[in-house]
């Protein structure tokens, strides 16, 4: 780089040399003008310099990728396409939407992915015992070391994506009905939405919100906003675990779960699934939010690429807080963090497999090709400061907007079985089938042995 330089300086006093009858004012303006274009030469060598350091040549080489986020599949294969072009290496790639027993079950026959997009306890589980400590890659300074999975201090889980759980809704429906523009920040407590749900039904929308029946949604995500809004602050959550793990209090008695139930039961009054709650179709679901059909949807900022296939450009979308009743901090506050996390195998794959691993997080990261496939390619929200590129679709915005704001509850660890011991029985809750202190005794007894 620095011949470069002194290669682009000699031009230049060359140039100011041949430029003797030209007057002080235009050689200086030449010379300048010149020494910037070979500035803006130098930054291109070094762009192109760490593009060829995240994607160095990796021939022969072969790996295996767990994914766990199905809506993502085609943005991954195309990805992996991508990087075999630039790199010779090969990315195959198997799609699950349970990655904990997909990872047991992997490592039981002896034949794990080398990459696993994995949820926050299944890193935990296993960290040290079988992950690659990535502790010292470059993109921890950028964003890992906050939002990646940290085990004894160690950084074992790379951050993909930042996700919010919340109120998807169509802007565009509800101003049509309402005539007024839509702020959600004027909708923080329940008693502020019902009246807008009970506008929206006057003006015509019968059933303004949709729920899901899968129990991952309904189940494992609702269940966590009773923990993410207690106050907002992971210890606080922590606290209530070990409280009632000791007998000194129940979610019963809660006043955060209270009212985060009082607010399901409302968006269950109001459900256009509420004739089969359990029957809902989740592609279904997507459309009747993006054309229109109802205005909210418990979902989450991941439901884009579902949400878009019925998207025809006529409408503006968004996504915002859980409202509840309470003087609580967590009050108008997105529960939104990092919510997958590529770890690399550290039992099974070899060291040139666990190089070209590390090398194509760090293509991710720091070439303009792999943060296209994040930020465009996959619509989602990157967790790496370094990422300047502008989000492209309309829930991802609000997540940014909330995230700049500082307006995000922390994420809140559960332990990997939390949803195939708990999220069944929210299943049931929402089909009237169990009622909430029969729900809040099941939460109690889960925490009690864990």
């Amino acid at each position: 780089m620095r011949l470069k330089r002194l290669a682009a300086l000699t031009m230049v006093a060359a140039m100011a040399v041949g430029m003797a009858g030209c007057s002080s004012g235009q050689k200086e303006q030449a010379a300048a003008t010149t020494a910037a274009q070979a500035e803006t030469e130098e930054k291109k060598d070094e762009k192109k310099a760490e593009t060829e350091e995240a994607a160095p040549s990796g021939e022969g080489v072969k790996l295996t990728m767990m994914n766990s986020k199905p809506e993502l599949e085609d943005a991954l294969e195309e990805a992996a396409a991508k990087y075999q072009e630039l790199t010779g290496v090969e990315i195959e790639i198997y799609t699950t939407d349970k990655p904990g027993e997909i990872i047991a079950q992997k490592y039981a026959a002896g034949d794990p992915a080398t990459l696993m997009m994995c949820d926050y306890p299944n890193v935990t589980d296993i960290a040290a015992e079988k992950l690659l400590d990535l502790s010292g890659e470059k993109w921890v300074a950028d964003g890992g070391d906050i939002l990646g999975v940290k085990v004894d201090g160690k950084v074992y889980g790379f951050p993909f994506c930042v996700e919010a759980f919340g109120l998807l809704y169509n802007k565009t429906a509800i101003e049509d009905i309402t005539g007024k523009e839509f702020v959600p920040s004027e909708y923080q407590t329940l008693d502020q939405f019902k009246v807008l749900l009970d506008e929206l039904v006057a003006g015509g929308m019968e059933s303004p919100v949709i729920l899901n029946a899968e129990d991952w949604s309904i189940g494992q995500h609702f269940i966590q906003y009773t923990y993410k809004m207690q106050t907002g602050k992971m210890e606080d959550a922590f606290k209530l675990f070990e409280d009632v793990k000791e007998g000194k209090t129940s979610f019963a008695d809660n006043a955060v779960f209270n009212s985060c139930y009082d607010t399901l039961d409302t968006l269950i009054q109001y459900n256009i699934n509420k004739n089969d709650p359990l029957a809902a179709d989740y592609d279904l679901n997507a459309s009747y939010l993006a054309e229109g059909e109802a205005a909210f949807w418990l979902n989450g900022s991941f439901a884009w690429p579902d949400t878009e296939e019925y998207v025809d450009g006529s409408m503006s979308y968004g996504i915002m807080h859980y409202p509840v009743n309470g003087d609580y901090p967590s009050v108008g506050r997105l529960n939104a963090n990092a919510t997958k996390f590529f770890a690399i195998d550290n039992v099974k794959a070899t060291p040139e497999q666990q190089e070209a691993a590390k090398a194509f997080l760090n293509w991710l990261v720091y070439d303009e090709a792999g943060q296209d496939v994040l930020v465009n390619k996959c619509a989602i929200v990157p967790a790496f400061k370094n990422i300047a590129l502008e989000m492209t679709n309309d829930f991802n915005v609000g997540v940014k907007s909330y995230v700049d704001q500082g307006l995000v509850n922390d994420y809140v660890p559960i332990p990997s079985d939390h949803r195939s011991v708990l999220a069944a029985s929210m299943q049931k809750y929402l089909a009237g089938e169990l009622d909430r202190s029969e729900m809040a005794q099941q939460i109690d007894e889960f925490w009690k042995t864990h």
